[in-house]
């Protein structure tokens, strides 16, 4: 039997979607390397390709990797491929604080966290400067706080000093709370993580995203005039959380993305904006660069 290219594309992408809810389901552990998503613009090549090798015995080939490829793109930006399980039975899970002193003199901090697998969640106050922990399988990191003048940069690294491709090796969780006197610059680089920041009572003058295949969950408040918010994302899924009085505008590639944008006019296919932008006080700047995605922005 003789199938259509169509056919193997849908085919393979609904068994690659279709398998991973099945391993989930009953318990598999299994590790797809966050790497696979910085490697997104395969599938644009793919569909380049497809069409030049159009008639060709290649085609079919084609077909069935931008399928198997497309549905690892989807199943990841939907639920993350942190979704999928981990078993840590044979594996000492630890546990580390960490905490830095607040000083009076700081008027503005800049958080630095560079991480690989696992979760990452932020709310509350604290009378330090930073307060947190971290834990999972062998849990070691790099923290570290430089002061110049009124300016504090807290650097948050993982290490590991052996790498299993297909392990689990570098799976962390990362709790903490910020003070809320400085204005904070936040710059997170994740791989295949969940993300939840609740930074509504921060003053936050900057937040920089560069994920892989992860689900983010961020809110932000109004204590800042303007906020910038720069975001470099794979296959994942972004949901933002603003105050309906901020005005915002979203200006970036969106091509491939899932967007629901509440409250927002399309003034092109690269820029939205909220009717109210150009009257609010308080603005958000959100520059988007993301590749098979799902954007939603919330206005509370």
């Amino acid at each position: 039997m003789k199938y259509k290219n169509g056919q193997l594309f849908w085919g393979f992408l609904f068994l690659t979607i279709g398998t991973l809810f099945l391993l989930d389901k009953n318990d598999y552990s299994l590790f797809i390397p966050d790497s696979i998503i910085n490697y997104w613009p395969i599938l644009i090549i793919l569909w380049g390709v497809a069409i030049l090798l159009k008639g060709t015995v290649i085609k079919p080939i084609v077909s069935v990797i931008s399928g198997i490829f497309v549905g690892l793109f989807l199943y990841g930006s939907i639920f993350g491929f942190n979704h999928i399980s981990y078993n840590y039975s044979d594996k000492e899970v630890t546990t580390s604080d960490f905490y830095e002193d607040y000083k009076d003199s700081t008027k503005n901090a800049t958080l630095s966290i560079r991480t690989g697998i696992g979760k990452i969640s932020v709310a509350g106050s604290t009378d330090k400067l930073i307060s947190g922990s971290s834990s999972g399988v062998y849990n070691t990191f790099n923290f570290k706080t430089r002061y110049r003048n009124d300016n504090a940069r807290i650097v948050l690294r993982h290490t590991k000093d052996e790498i299993e491709l297909f392990g689990d090796n570098n799976y962390s969780n990362v709790e903490f709370s910020l003070n809320q006197n400085p204005v904070w610059n936040i710059d997170l680089q994740v791989g295949a993580a969940k993300v939840k920041m609740d930074l509504s009572e921060y003053k936050v003058a900057e937040f920089n995203l560069e994920t892989g295949a992860s689900t983010s969950d961020l809110k932000f408040g109004n204590k800042e005039e303007n906020l910038k918010l720069n975001v470099q994302m794979g296959a994942a899924t972004l949901n933002i959380h603003i105050p309906r009085e901020s005005g915002c505008q979203i200006k970036g590639d969106m091509v491939l993305v899932v967007k629901d944008l509440e409250g927002f006019s399309e003034i092109d296919d690269k820029h939205f904006q909220t009717e109210n932008f150009n009257n609010a006080t308080n603005k958000i700047f959100i520059n988007f660069d993301g590749g098979v995605s799902t954007l939603k922005i919330d206005r509370y």
